[in-house]
């Protein structure tokens, strides 16, 4: 487990923001029974499962979108083996990418290596859930403006990016929003399918 949370490569990086998305679900779990007894509201364990898992993902994408790269993984190393360096000394160095990826290609500036590719799908993967958990959690979303959505939020974190030390890149912006959007149609033919049958 230690090994785990002190690498740097990306199942490393996702798993480092485990513990504190465990942390925050756990605790919404306190807050949310706490509210619902207050409330004295009748318990539909299946949406609230959906909003904990909503929650949680949420939580991850936080950490591994927002939060400075290395970031959990300085602070697994303090735990663990007690480096005092600050975790975020040298993080707010960024760079910026405006020109697509699949434009490169088609003009011969760049190969389409093994590297490229996992970065494209991985973008689109993680983007996929956000997809999914949106319309079944948010009650607003719907086929007329999840556009809206799918275009504001992953522009919204490239812009965030750059002022805790991440890169601007457009391809990250064009492959969460066909995740999005991807995530969005399963929900739509999985209910429609559900209806048919």
């Amino acid at each position: 487990m230690k090994n785990l949370l002190l690498g740097n490569s990306l199942i490393n990086q996702f798993i480092q923001v485990i513990p504190i998305t465990l942390f925050i679900g756990i605790f919404y779990i306190i807050i949310r029974i706490i509210y619902l007894k207050k409330k004295r509201l009748q318990i539909n364990y299946k949406q609230e499962l959906l909003y904990l898992v909503f929650i949680c993902y949420i939580v991850g994408l936080f950490n591994l979108l927002l939060v400075p790269s290395n970031f959990w993984s300085r602070i697994w190393h303090l735990i663990f083996l007690g480096f005092s360096e600050n975790p975020l000394v040298g993080k707010f160095e960024f760079s910026y990418n405006f020109v697509p990826i699949f434009y490169k290609v088609i003009t011969g500036k760049y190969l389409l290596g093994n590297w490229v590719i996992k970065m494209i799908i991985g973008n689109v993967l993680m983007f996929i859930p956000l997809g999914v958990l949106l319309p079944l959690c948010v009650k607003k979303i719907n086929n007329k403006n999840i556009l809206l959505y799918a275009i504001s939020i992953p522009l919204i974190i490239e812009i965030l990016q750059p002022f805790i030390g991440r890169n601007f890149d457009i391809d990250d912006i064009i492959m969460n929003f066909l995740g999005i959007i991807i995530g969005y149609l399963i929900v739509i033919y999985t209910k429609k399918l559900l209806k048919q049958k």
